[in-house]
Formats: structure tokens, C-alpha cells, sequence
């Protein structure tokens, strides 16, 4: 018999993005349904670099000191021309979250990690063997039908979490197209073990222009190569043990055994139109599908999910208006454009096979060494742009603003060490909490660093828009010593942060009342906040 379960969020999905969605939003305070139609989470290495952000949310999650073991951290990456001369060296510029800026990561550990801690929050069921099957909006909430082993169920939530990866059920029921394209060439993926020795910590490309090969190094003896197919050549025929030993013969010697997976795929570089159709929500290859070559697919859909989780959380509480929702687009869809195409553009250098057109490569690249801007553009992959928000849930700093402490916004906060006064050092983070933020820098440079969180409690019918539920916890002082807040440091400034750690607001007195009036558009209890020290409307 079919019966209605009634939850705050159901997510579809348990990959990473999903499992991270679900960890994410029970820290917010929500009940969370997590389905997924196959019996447990992935056991195949499909996604293999991370970013410093990513990290910085497995970090929020409590997973990363058991997950680090099992990565190649800080890791750059080296490419080759048509001769097998190295055309550049290029490392992530220096970290600024806390975390290095790329790394090598096994996805089976961290699918296993994830999910490890989501049975350990009470607020999250998880659920495998368990289809979505059709979904009803409705004006205040949405149905949806599982098909579990029991028979059919209808879950009934306020929102729903679409993280059912490339191909979407939910995304082709909902009729939501993608825009751009399919590449023509196939590459076989294939996932090592036993590789002896350390592991060096760049990653190949070798742009050869015959058959090009990335290498990608891994702990434990792990290490991925992939290969680009030729024509006439077949999936069946090339990801047979015997092939895969030729293939990467050149490299390294392998038995068939030390074959952990071998797969063919044709990359992809599509985006939604729209991440949002009534109360359902896309995330992740959902949301937007990239070659691999850039390596942000899953870091993408995690960014996806650390915008989106604390703003649906908000509006099931009642604290989030609906125009807060719909800034996930507008935040996110530009970002995930902009590492579609430029992982189709390395894609298009890694692959190329035209005598004339790699010549012509080769020698460009080399020739940016003597341009000392281009070196450094490329030596520092400051290609993989950071996230910037000028439209969303921020406040314009305006023109009272400086401009160094105006650039803050709509940025990831840095997160450095800092040292709190019991002498202990922490991650800023730490401090931080999982709502908003508030950090003062006080006029005398010498003086600590003013971190006040501001909890956004749930509220009823007769608490909304008095102001009431806010609740102050406190002032902890800091000392942070490296400089990564030099652009406000010794200002009387105060920083406005979001619970994703975006930075909403940089305001002085004269200027905190109309940026946190903006704010309250999308969180209408900000309005209440006029004074970094006190919470309360004063003046300084």
C-alpha cells in the first residue's frame, strides 16, 4: 500500500554530491531523506582531483583527517609536447582556504567516508534500493514516489535535491534542457594499482599529437591513466587486459591484475538552463556535465551543494525567503559555465593531432616564458577561476568602500590558522560555526581579530520579522598572523559571512545599515543586525 513519509528534504542520489548535500544540510538543522536506486554507494574511481574547497567542506563535514591519508595532496601538473618536451610546469597558487590548492583523492574512499557520516546524524535515513520515480509539485511542498523492495511509497518534502548525476531521472522528467555539446573523440579510462615507488606529485599530460595520454599519480600504489581512442579502434577490443598492457606500456609494466577498472567515455560539456523547477533543485553532473581535463566535476557539484544547502535549510526554518533559493542560480550557473569551457579548452590542447596546429601549440606555450604575466598565469593555474559573486544574496560595498576590501565580497573567505586566547591554533573555520558570521577588525592592528556568530533560529508564525531569534553567541578574539586579511586589517571594517563561508558584506558604521537591509531581502531577520559589537541597532 502506498503511504506518505513526510521529511524537510529528500535528495536523490547518494554519489558524493549528494552524501555531501545530505551531511551538509542536517549540520543546518533539517531532516533529510537520502535515496539511491543501486544497493550502496560507487565502488569505481570515477573522479579523482580535488580543490581547496572541496576539502574545506569535507573539512566542515568531519571527514577530512581520515581522508587525507588516502590522497596525494598539494599536487601540480606537468605537459608535453608533440616530442615529449616539457612545455610547462604548473602548480596551484598559494593556498588561501586552508587547504592545498588541487589534490589527488580515491572517490570510493570518500563515497564511504561521506556516508559513514551521514548515518551518524540522526536527522539523516538513508536509503539504498530506493528509485524515485515521479515527482509532483505542489505550491508548498512536493510528492515524490519511491519504489523501494516494500513496494511504492510517497514521500512528501518541501524541497527537493536532484543528484542523480549525467544522465537525471529527475532532470528528463522535469523536461529541463542542457545547452552545448558532445566531444567526437572517446578516451578509455583506466584505474591502477601496485605501482611501486613514491608517487611524484604532478600530474601528465602528454599533448604528443598522435595519441595523447594524461597520467594522473595516486597513494597506495594507485595511478589512472587515460588514453584517446583512435579510429577504428573499439571499446571492447581496448579495454581488454591485453591492450591495457600495451597501452601503458611505455610507462610502467602491469599485470592483469593490477587493473582496478577500464572504462570508454565521450566527455561532455553541457550545462541546465535552469537549476530550478518549482520546489526541485539540480546539483552536480545533474546540473552540468565538463570534460575531465580541468578536473572540476565533482569539485563543481560540491560547490553546488555547500551554496545551496544552507539557503533551502533557511527556507524550511522560515528565516529564507524564496528570492534567497533562487540565488543559487544566479551563483552559481556562471562559475559552472566558465569550468565548462576551460576544461573544454585543455581538452582541445590536450587532444589535438594536427601536425601544423601542435607545432604551432608547442611553440606558443614555450614562447610564454618569456612573458613574465603568462608565465604566472599559467605556472599558477590562476585559469582555474575562483567563484565571485556580483549578483546574489551579497551587498554591493559601494564606492565608501576601499576597493581592496570591496574585492572581499562575494568571495570564499580565507581561512588561515589563528590562535585563540587560550593559545590554542585552530582553522578559522572552527571558530566560524555553521550559520553567520560576523568579523571585526579592530582600528588598532594589534588587537585580536572579533569573531561573533549570529544563530538564525527556526521560527513560527508569530516570531517572523521580529527579531527576536537571534541569537548572539558571544565574542571570540583571534589573532591571525599571516597577512590573509591584510586588505581589512587595522580598518574598524566588519566582514558579513555566510554559513557557506562567502563573504555577503564589508561594512563600515556608516555603511552596515543599508548592507544588511540589502541582505534582508533574502534573510529578513539580518535587518536586525546594525552593530558588529553589540548585534543590536546602536551606534558606535
Amino acid at each position: 500500500m502506498d503511504k506518505t513519509i513526510e521529511t524537510d528534504i529528500l535528495v536523490i542520489g547518494a554519489g558524493p554530491i549528494g552524501l555531501a548535500a545530505a551531511n551538509l544540510l542536517a549540520d543546518q538543522g533539517v531532516n533529510v531523506m537520502l535515496v539511491e536506486r543501486h544497493a550502496g554507494t560507487s565502488d569505481e574511481p570515477r573522479a579523482i582531483s580535488v580543490t581547496d574547497e572541496t576539502l574545506r567542506v569535507m573539512q566542515q563535514i568531519g571527514i577530512l583527517d581520515r581522508l587525507a591519508p588516502e590522497m596525494l595532496m598539494d599536487t601540480g601538473a606537468r605537459y608535453f609536447g608533440r616530442r615529449e618536451q616539457l612545455l610547462a610546469e604548473v602548480y596551484p597558487a598559494s593556498p588561501r582556504l586552508g587547504q592545498p590548492g588541487k589534490s589527488q583523492f580515491d572517490q570510493p574512499v570518500m563515497e564511504s567516508l561521506l556516508l559513514e557520516a551521514a548515518r551518524a546524524r540522526p536527522l539523516i535515513d538513508v536509503r539504498f534500493n530506493t528509485e524515485a520515480f515521479r515527482i509532483t509539485d505542489g505550491p508548498a511542498h512536493v510528492d515524490t514516489v519511491l519504489i523501494d523492495d516494500d513496494g511504492k511509497h510517497t514521500v512528501r518534502s518541501k524541497w527537493v535535491l536532484a543528484c542523480d548525476g549525467g544522465r537525471s531521472p529527475v532532470r528528463s522528467q522535469l523536461g529541463i534542457p542542457m545547452e552545448g555539446s558532445t566531444q567526437v573523440q572517446k578516451w578509455i579510462v583506466v584505474d591502477i594499482l601496485n605501482t611501486p615507488g613514491d608517487p611524484e606529485r604532478f600530474s601528465e599530460f602528454h599533448c604528443n599529437g598522435t595519441r595523447p595520454v594524461v597520467v594522473v599519480p595516486g597513494v597506495n600504489g594507485r595511478r589512472r591513466y587515460e588514453f584517446m581512442l583512435l579510429p577504428g579502434e573499439e571499446a571492447a577490443m581496448m579495454t581488454s587486459p591485453e591492450a591495457i598492457i600495451r597501452l601503458i606500456s611505455p610507462f610502467q609494466a602491469i599485470a592483469p591484475a593490477d587493473i582496478r577498472r577500464a572504462a570508454v567515455y565521450v566527455a561532455h560539456q553541457r550545462v541546465a538552463l535552469n537549476y530550478r523547477v518549482g520546489h526541485v533543485l539540480l546539483a552536480g553532473d545533474a546540473a552540468h556535465m565538463m570534460p575531465p581535463f580541468a578536473g572540476q566535476a565533482l569539485n563543481a557539484g560540491i560547490r553546488d551543494v555547500a551554496n545551496l544547502a544552507w539557503k533551502v535549510a533557511a527556507n524550511v526554518h522560515g528565516t529564507g525567503t524564496e528570492a534567497l533559493v533562487n540565488t543559487y542560480q544566479a551563483e552559481r550557473r556562471p562559475h559552472a559555465v566558465d569550468m565548462v569551457r576551460l576544461s573544454h579548452r585543455i581538452g582541445t590542447v590536450v587532444m589535438n593531432v594536427n601536425p601544423v596546429l601542435t607545432a604551432i601549440r608547442d611553440a606558443a606555450i614555450t614562447a610564454s616564458g618569456i612573458v613574465p604575466t603568462a608565465k604566472a598565469w599559467l605556472a599558477g593555474m590562476k585559469f582555474l577561476k575562483q567563484p565571485h559573486f556580483t549578483e546574489g544574496c551579497v551587498a554591493d560595498p559601494g564606492t565608501a568602500i576601499p576597493k581592496r576590501a570591496a574585492a572581499l565580497v562575494g568571495r570564499s573567505l580565507s581561512q588561515p590558522q589563528v590562535t585563540l586566547p587560550t593559545g590554542d591554533s585552530v582553522p578559522l573555520d572552527a571558530v566560524l560555526g555553521t550559520g553567520w558570521a560576523l568579523l571585526y577588525f579592530p582600528h588598532d592592528r594589534r588587537a585580536p581579530l572579533e569573531v561573533r556568530r549570529v544563530d538564525i533560529g527556526r521560527l513560527s508564525a508569530e516570531e517572523k520579522h521580529d527579531g527576536a531569534h537571534l541569537t548572539r553567541t558571544g565574542v571570540t578574539a583571534v589573532t591571525e598572523t599571516s597577512g590573509a586579511f591584510a586588505a581589512v586589517a587595522g580598518s574598524g571594517m566588519t566582514l558579513v559571512v555566510r554559513p557557506d563561508r562567502y563573504v555577503a558584506a564589508a561594512t563600515t558604521p556608516d555603511t552596515e545599515r543599508a548592507a544588511f537591509e540589502a541582505l534582508a531581502a533574502y534573510v529578513p531577520e539580518l535587518a536586525s543586525l546594525r552593530n558588529a559589537e553589540t548585534g543590536l541597532p546602536a551606534a558606535r
